[in-house]
């Protein structure tokens, strides 16, 4: 299995919480872009954060 290109294997399993209008902003970030899963949208998200 792979997420944003990288094995599931070589995660770990992180468990947050988040404000709704938050969540809400993911799931139609992955639906304007065409992920599979909200997980790959978190992950896209916080590596182009991350890459500023």
């Amino acid at each position: 299995n792979q997420v944003g290109g990288e094995h599931m294997s070589d995660k770990e399993r992180v468990e947050i919480r988040m404000p709704k209008i938050i969540l809400e902003k993911v799931d139609a970030y992955q639906k304007e872009n065409g992920l599979t899963t909200r997980t790959a949208a978190i992950l896209e998200l916080i590596r182009k954060g991350l890459e500023k």
